[in-house]
């Protein structure tokens, strides 16, 4: 678990950890601090939940194959389109938090405001969301370092045994020599996070001196996966974007390709609830010096033959850079948004949380927890029908909702088939 940090986090719109579970409805309409866009006062909305008894969604045994899978896909392509308050298919892909520890202090990540004691997934939670789902794709991290739960290779295990295709967000410091047991585990992809080309940047970002320990430990589980001709873990680097190390994004594909990695995803910042850092992490960078920046790395990617997910910022650019203005300066965007539909978070104390954003707040989205409740009452439950209509609205019902960038049904359709695992 990482150290606490000193930053400071005053005037952070949160709730005490012991009134969490008291906490009434999902929409808390508290407007961003420095908001000025519209705001919508959802209570005077007709949102009530639909009140008709629904019967269990039951899971297939496996993720089925063949037709049977791409009926699944059809079906929850058709829940994309429609997004009805209550869906009758159970989501295609999970986010599972194995834990939300972690061994570094980044300056991009507010885990340090709300997490006051970390938690491991209990077995039976992690046991329980699988069967109860059986989702094609599984992402076994959230907020913290997966490969700190002692149990992660059981529960990428059980997963696989299901038909799952997993994926894991890591900061790859804690692997500890266990290159043979991942590559056997039949994780598909590794998402190594690495915000730098040197050291000292690396440090200064994430707070602890693991740079080139994380490049050997990439370097060798690379030459172990060819040496026994195996197609797994592909492994991609994730680069999130700020003032100390933009400019170092046409050398991290260099650094890419002498080290095997596959592809590369540029990450824009969030900065929910965490408004009083957006100045030290966007700096003096400019929005001409990025753009050149990027079309100079979009160019060496190109010439190196690695993936990365710059079309996107080409389509975005300016909803991007809006966000890393000061709020005041926000433009709302109004891009639809689709995770309720195909798509859940469970958070390693068993809550179940929308999308991979909510969770990032101490207060929003808590949808019920499985410790209490199956996952199909959850999913269709009172909070997942007020947030997916009031989406389907048009509205932006929460705070981590009003300065959101969803992801477009473009992104969500594709982007598998280029910087996602496929098996």
């Amino acid at each position: 678990m990482s150290k606490k940090s000193t930053r400071k986090s005053q005037d952070i719109i949160s709730i005490p950890v012991d009134q969490i579970y008291s906490q009434g409805s999902l929409t808390n309409n508290a407007r961003p601090i420095g908001w000025k866009g519209e705001f919508i006062d959802n209570t005077a909305q007709d949102s009530k939940p639909a009140t008709i008894k629904l019967p269990g969604l039951t899971a297939p045994d496996r993720v089925p194959t063949g037709l049977a899978k791409q009926w699944r896909f059809g079906k929850t392509l058709l829940n994309l389109l429609r997004r009805p308050k209550i869906v009758k298919d159970l989501p295609i892909h999970l986010q599972m938090e194995s834990t939300d520890a972690c061994n570094l202090n980044c300056t991009t990540c507010s885990r340090d405001i709300f997490i006051d004691k970390a938690k491991l997934l209990d077995e039976k939670i992690w046991k329980k969301v699988i069967d109860e789902i059986v989702p094609t794709n599984i992402n076994v991290s959230g907020i913290g370092e997966p490969f700190l739960h002692p149990d992660i290779f059981d529960i990428v295990g059980y997963a696989k045994s299901k038909g799952s295709i997993i994926n894991c967000a890591t900061n790859f410091t804690r692997i500890d020599g266990r290159y043979r047991e991942i590559i056997d585990s039949g994780i598909s992809q590794l998402k190594v996070s690495i915000d730098s080309t040197d050291r000292e940047t690396f440090k200064a970002i994430r707070g602890e001196d693991y740079f080139d320990e994380i490049i050997d430990n990439v370097r060798n589980i690379v030459h172990l996966r060819d040496g026994l001709k195996k197609d797994v873990p592909g492994i991609r680097f994730n680069f999130a974007v700020q003032a100390l190390n933009y400019k170092q994004a046409p050398g991290l594909i260099d650094l890419a390709a002498e080290v095997g990695v596959e592809g590369i995803y540029f990450q824009y910042l969030e900065y929910v609830d965490m408004e009083d850092r957006k100045g030290m992490l966007t700096g003096d960078m400019t929005k001409e010096s990025l753009l050149e920046v990027l079309k100079e790395t979009e160019k060496r990617a190109e010439e190196k033959g690695i993936l990365t997910n710059l079309d996107i910022w080409w389509r975005d650019f300016d909803v991007f850079w809006n966000k890393m203005q000061p709020i005041a300066e926000f433009q709302p965007n109004n891009k639809a948004c689709y995770f309720p539909w195909f798509s859940t978070w469970l958070s390693a104390d068993g809550w179940i949380r929308p999308c991979p954003i909510m969770p990032w707040t101490l207060d929003e989205g808590r949808m019920g927890n499985l410790a209490e409740q199956s996952f199909s009452e959850i999913w269709n439950g009172a909070k997942y029908q007020e947030l997916r209509a009031a989406l389907a609205r048009g509205e932006r019902p929460t705070r981590s909702c009003k300065t959101c960038i969803p992801q477009s049904l473009h992104n969500i359709l594709f982007m598998r088939s280029k910087l996602l695992p496929k098996k």
